[in-house]
This record gives C-alpha cells, structure tokens and sequence, in this order.
C-alpha cells in the first residue's frame, strides 16, 4: 500500500486537471465555431435568358448598425457572364440605386445556346465577396419564375353572374374590370366597363367600402370609366347597366382586388420614352423599377418623382413592376403598355395577342378574342389596351430576396463544426478513459 502512495500523488494533478482540460477543450469548439465576418453580398438575377437580349440584376449587401439593426449597403459591383471554363463572355458595372443596392443590366451575347454562370463580384472592407448563379441561355426559352400575389378571400377579384332587371331587353355584356390590376385602399384606382354594342348607361353602386360617382356614365366606343377609391379591406360594388330613361335593366356584382399598402402605376408610352406615373401612401418618393418581356426580367432601373421617365425598350408589349424597396413583391404595382411596332400588327392587336398568350393556363379573354377578329372600333383602341391588362396586372413576378454570398460558406462552416464536435467528443471520452483506468489500477492495486 505505502508503495501506491507516490504513484498516487504523481498523477493526481493530471486527475485533477482533467475537468479544466474538458472545459478548454468546450470553449475551444465554441471559439471554432463562431463564424467568419463574410459580407452578406445579395445577388438577384434571372435565371433564363434569350440570345441577344438583356437581363436584369441587382445586388446589395445586408449588414448590420452599431444597434443591431438591419441596414442595406451599396458596394461596388461589377458582373460577369461565364461560360462552364470559367471565360468571362460579358461584363458590366451595375449603377447605384436611387432606393438601395446596386442595379443595372448585361446584355447576353448572340449565338449561345448553353448553360452559363453569372458572377457577381464585390470588395468589401478589402474582402473579395462573390456571388454565382446559374443562367439558361436559350432561343425562345421562356421564364417559369412564379407569380400570383398573396391577398385574402375578401381582396380577390370575384366577378358574380349579370343579373336580369328587365325581361323585356337582353343584357350580354358588363364586363368590369381594374385598370391597375388592383386598387389600393385610400388610393385612387380607375374601373373600366366594357359594354360593347350595347345601347347602355353604366352606373356603380357601393355595397361594401367603395367611393364613386352615384352618376351614370355614357360608354365611350363602348367602355365606360369610373375614378374610385376604397376605403377599409374590401370592396365591393355593383355595375348597373341602365335604359336612355334611367331604368336599370341589369347589373352585376363585382368584388374588387385589393392590395393593403400597395403602389397603384401606370404607364405610357410616346415615342422613344415610356412615362411611369405611381401613387404610393405617405409621401411620394423613389421606386425600383423592373421591365419584363413576359415573365423574363430584362432590365432594373430606379426613378424618381422628378424624372418619371425610362428609355423605350422597344417595339412590343411590356411590363413593369415597380416596388417601395427590394423586399416589397407583394406589394409591387404592375403596369403594361405597349410601344409601336411599324412592322407589326397594331398596339391593341399585340395587346390581345400578348394577354391570350399569359392567359392559356387561366381560359380565354373575351376581349382579347373581339380584338382579334376585327370586331372592335379602332377608336376604342386605347380604352380596350388599359382594360386588357387589368387582369394580368394583378399578378407579381416574384424576384425573391437574392442569393447570398454566406450560402455556401455557412454550409462548409457547419460541415467543419461538426468534425470539430466528434474530435472533441472523441478527445473528451479519451480522458474520461484514461483517468476511470488510472483510478481501476490505483484500487485493485490498493487491495
């Protein structure tokens, strides 16, 4: 037994240490696991293209004030379009935003028909930040980026059956339609009713929280057109149709499309230049605008109240969305005009073609088809191009929130995290098992 004893006494520091060295190995894998400071780069862009055409992009950095609190920064950015070698084929710089981040467009070389990389590349704080997307250049390719918006049951458009006030005369068409796409509470939004040949007065009554004119309205080449405003989370009215004698002979109930806090756009275009005029509540102030070729993003701009103006993009039906800040989608106000084509058909024609081709998921627009078989008045041109696009101008493309330069870093640090966890673990056990040894020889030797 007295022989133990200084077997005992030279290892038991190392049997006291033991917890501590435990302990330094835990606030070793904590201090291991707490991530490096990456830039949180933001990159948004398309994810298919045409050969020869354009793409939109835009880019910021999400970091954080002395607070706490989120803030959006503008760092440099310039992008790059690579082919699977990794060759730069195209480059820009994007501009800064009049709102936030950076924006701009790459034009996308003619003849590609391939997968491509687009790089989107920063320096900040002296830290090379990069972003990578993929992009799918093909001809005729079309984007399947998702749209809708998403609203209750009580701001959904819901248009009811006509209802027959007079046996005596037959009513077949009252068709009311938002020209925005939506109306905004407490924002002014105009209704278009199209009537046709039909020898009709048009008249609202509010039902549910709509202000409008109580007087009817003497259809112009057979649309009539009301200036309302909804006041509350729903609208609802009712379109008469009304005899030169003011007798109602039928009338309609309409469920308006509501977007709480939302922007109410429209545009026009003359010439080489595209007028965008928007109401938004509060104050009125710079927007993001981005332009759309169907579903496909082509360019990312900003405007200002005091220069409400973008370059035309050329003949054809286009799009805008223009949103308060990136990350207001929903919100988003939608706007549709169409810029002369000398070789092609005329602006309500292309009109009709465009809205009957977004709409083959969703079933035919009578309108649509009138147009195209000739059998609307030219001088209605115009009031049937802003009733077209009431019903597409509802939907939203959605552009998301970007893709992050910490998407890829984030994943391999908690990949090496958990290595370090099984090493530590593994170092752990190891003391554990050798001390409990140490202490099992101490005892039996100790009998």
């Amino acid at each position: 037994m007295a022989k133990q004893e200084p077997q005992i006494n030279r290892f038991s520091w190392a049997i006291r240490a033991s917890p501590v060295l435990a302990a330094l190995i835990l606030a070793a894998l904590w201090i291991a696991g707490v991530p490096s400071p990456v830039p949180d780069l933001r990159f948004s862009a398309p994810v298919v293209a045409r050969p020869g055409s354009t793409v939109g992009l835009r880019a910021w950095q999400l970091d954080e004030d002395d607070e706490g609190y989120t803030v959006v920064d503008s760092p440099p950015v310039v992008v790059e379009l690579r082919n699977a070698a990794g060759m730069p084929l195209a480059r820009t710089e994007l501009r800064a935003s009049l709102v936030h981040g950076r924006e701009g467009e790459l034009s996308i070389p003619t003849g590609l028909d391939e997968t491509l990389s687009l790089v989107a590349l920063a320096d900040i704080d002296g830290q090379e930040v990069s972003v990578t997307r993929s992009l799918y250049v093909r001809g005729g390719i079309t984007s399947r980026l998702p749209s809708g918006r998403s609203v209750t049951a009580f701001q959904a458009y819901e248009l009811g059956p006509i209802r027959l006030l007079d046996s005596r005369r037959d009513v077949e068409l009252l068709d009311p339609r938002a020209e925005e796409g939506a109306c905004v509470p407490d924002l002014r939004c105009m209704l278009s009713v199209w009537v046709g040949d039909d020898d009709l007065r048009v008249r609202l009554r509010s039902i549910v929280g709509v202000q409008t004119d109580p007087d009817a309205v003497l259809p112009s080449n057979g649309f009539a057109r009301f200036p309302i405003v909804v006041s509350g989370t729903e609208g609802r009215i009712d379109v008469e149709g009304l005899d030169p004698n003011g007798a109602v002979l039928a009338a309609r109930e309409v469920r308006l499309p509501l977007v709480p806090g939302g922007i109410v756009a429209r545009a026009s275009a003359r010439a080489d230049r595209v007028h965008v005029d928007w109401q938004q509540l509060g104050e009125r102030g710079a927007v993001l605008v981005d332009v759309f070729e169907g579903r496909r993003w082509v360019r990312a701009l900003s405007l200002s109240p005091d220069d409400p103006y973008l370059s035309a993009p050329g003949p054809g039906v286009w799009r805008l969305q223009i949103r308060a800040d990136l990350f207001s989608d929903n919100t988003a106000g939608v706007t549709s005009f169409v810029v002369d084509d000398p070789a092609g058909p005329d602006r309500a024609r292309a009109a009709a073609a465009a809205v009957l081709e977004n709409a083959r998921r969703r079933g035919l627009d009578p309108l649509a088809l009138t147009i195209l078989d000739g059998a609307l008045p030219e001088a209605a041109g115009d009031d049937a191009i802003r009733a077209l696009f009431a019903v597409p101008n509802f939907e939203v493309v959605a552009l998301g929130s970007g893709m992050s330069s910490r998407l890829g870093v984030d994943e391999d640090l908690e990949l090496a995290q958990e290595r370090r966890r099984w090493q530590a673990a593994a170092v752990i056990l190891l003391i554990g098992v050798i001390v409990g040894a140490f202490l099992l020889r101490v005892e039996l030797a100790a009998r």
